[in-house]
């Protein structure tokens, strides 16, 4: 019998299926479900739950057949673990104090350094580029009351 090797796709598949599971028994107990005519609270999470995990489940096959190499700390990319979480953690630091505009600029451009290829000058640029995307998509096309400036910035 072969033995089955840890890799990305089969680590990931079931930590898919563990969040869509515990998204899916949270909202169950939680939040009144309802039915497909009368949602309640719970039904979107709940439906949204049962698909990560079945995205999940088809990710974990997928890396079942998968000949990819097994998953050691070697291989990880550390670099896009450490700045995608700081980037995220910046984006919620910087949209009070700092404003829409500046908490993407951080978002994009930390994100984008956690690509072991990109240069700072691509970054920027594809940060600029991003930014004005949101602030075009949310702020002008939907109107969403977001302030573009932090207040002592204004």
């Amino acid at each position: 019998m072969q033995k089955t090797k840890l890799n990305a796709d089969l680590i990931s598949g079931l930590l898919f299926i563990a969040f869509g599971l515990w998204f899916c028994g949270s909202s169950v107990y939680g939040l009144k479900i309802g039915n497909a005519f009368r949602m309640g609270p719970g039904f979107f999470p709940a439906v949204l739950g049962g698909l990560l995990a079945l995205l999940g489940l088809v990710i974990v096959v997928n890396g079942l057949r998968s000949d990819e190499a097994p998953l050691t700390l070697a291989n990880v990319p550390w670099r896009a673990v450490v700045l995608l979480p700081v980037a995220l953690i910046l984006f919620g630091a910087a949209m009070k104090p700092l404003g829409l505009a500046i908490a993407l600029l951080l978002l994009c451009f930390c994100s984008a350094m956690a690509i072991k290829e990109m240069t700072l000058t691509k970054a920027a640029a594809l940060s600029v580029g991003v930014t004005l995307l949101c602030i075009g998509i949310f702020s002008v096309a939907l109107g969403l009351n977001l302030p573009l400036l932090g207040n002592w910035l204004r």
